[in-house]
C-alpha cells in the first residue's frame, strides 16, 4: 500500500485537479492523472481509500478525503460516480451539506465521467451555469484494463481541443477523445452505444449456445460468424473468453444491467416507446440475480446453459 498525504497538508492556495470516485474504474482513471497531470491530485470519497502497493504514483502528489468541501482548491473537478442520482447529490449537496455547486469557485470546470441521463446532465448544467462553474460530460469506454491503462475512448460532450486543462485532463485517462458538440451529447451516445451492447451480448451468446447444443463448435461457428453478417466487437473479442473459462472480469453483470435501465430511462424522458429495452433488461436482472452483481459479462453464457 503507497502511503498518502492528508488533505491538512495541501496548501490551500495551490490549484489542483479534484476527483470525485474512487470505484473499479475511478480510481485507476484519477491514477492516470495524478501521474500524468502538473497539478496535484485531490481525490474524494465516501469511503476511506487506499492506494494499491503498485499505484506507480508518488505519495505526494495524491491527497486523499471524504470531505467534498476539500475541494475547493481545484480549477477541474472529475466525476466518476454509479449514477445520476449520485452525481446530482454531489453537485447540488443534500441534508444541509453543501456540493460542488457551493464549494468551487466561478471559472471552475466539472467533468462528469459517470454512465448518467443526458437529461439531467443538462439540468444541472442550467443550474451550474448560474454560478459561473463550468460543466460538461464525459463518459469513457473501454472497461477496468484500459483505464489502468489510459487507454480508454472518451465521448466529451462539448470539451473542445482548445480548452487547455480540461482537455488536458481527458489526454491523462485517455488516448481517443471524440468531440460532441453540446453538453449532454457524451452521455446521450453512451447511452445508447452500451444499450447495443448489453442486446448484443445476449443475442450472440444464444446463438453460440444454439450452435453449440446443435453439433457446432464454438471455434468453427466463431469462424463462421466473423466472417459473415452478425460480425461485431464482441464476436471479434470475447468469445475466446467463455472457451477459456477464464475469471477476469472487464465489464460486469450488474453495470449492464445498470446501462439498461439508464437506457430505458433516458429513452422514457424523451418520450420515446420502444419494444425491446424492458427484455433485455429483465433478462439482464435475470443474469445478476443467478450469477451476481459482480460476474463478468461473458457468464452470461453459463447462465444459458445452466
Amino acid at each position: 500500500m503507497s502511503a498518502i498525504a492528508e488533505t491538512s497538508q495541501f496548501m490551500e492556495t495551490e490549484v489542483a485537479t479534484g476527483f470525485v470516485g474512487a470505484g473499479k474504474i475511478g480510481l485507476p482513471m484519477a491514477l492516470n492523472i495524478a501521474r500524468k497531470g502538473k497539478d496535484k491530485l485531490i481525490l474524494c470519497d465516501t469511503r476511506p481509500v487506499e492506494l494499491p502497493a503498485d499505484a506507480n504514483v508518488a505519495p505526494e502528489r495524491v491527497f486523499i478525503t471524504t470531505d467534498l468541501s476539500e475541494l475547493a482548491a481545484c480549477d477541474v473537478v472529475v466525476l466518476s460516480l454509479p449514477d445520476s442520482k449520485v452525481v446530482s447529490v454531489v453537485i447540488e449537496g443534500r441534508d444541509g451539506k453543501p456540493g460542488l455547486i457551493d464549494i468551487l469557485p466561478a471559472g471552475a470546470t466539472i467533468i462528469d465521467c459517470s454512465s448518467s441521463i443526458a437529461a439531467e446532465t443538462r439540468r444541472l448544467k442550467s443550474r451550474l451555469d448560474a454560478k459561473g462553474i463550468l460543466f460538461h460530460d464525459a463518459p469513457v469506454s473501454g472497461g477496468i484494463g484500459r483505464a489502468w491503462t489510459g487507454k480508454l475512448t472518451i465521448l466529451a460532450g462539448g470539451i473542445k481541443r482548445d480548452m487547455g486543462k480540461a482537455y488536458e485532463v481527458l489526454g491523462h485517462m485517455g488516448t481517443t477523445i471524440i468531440e460532441l458538440d453540446g453538453v449532454g451529447d457524451g452521455h446521450v451516445v453512451k447511452t445508447a452505444n452500451n444499450y447495443v451492447l448489453a442486446a448484443n451480448i445476449i443475442s450472440l451468446l444464444e446463438a453460440t449456445a444454439f450452435a453449440v447444443k446443435s453439433g457446432i463448435s464454438i471455434d468453427k461457428f466463431e469462424e463462421v460468424i466473423n466472417r459473415s453478417s452478425g460480425r461485431s466487437y464482441v464476436s471479434e473479442n470475447k468469445l475466446d473468453d467463455i472457451k477459456t473459462e477464464h475469471d477476469r472480469v472487464s465489464f460486469t453483470v450488474g453495470l449492464i444491467r445498470k446501462d439498461v435501465a439508464n437506457f430505458i430511462e433516458s429513452a422514457e424522458r424523451e418520450a420515446i416507446s420502444l419494444p425491446m429495452p424492458e427484455t433485455i433488461f429483465a433478462t439482464w436482472q435475470a443474469a445478476a440475480e443467478a450469477l451476481g452483481e459482480d460476474a463478468d459479462n461473458m457468464k452470461f453464457f453459463k447462465y444459458l446453459n445452466s
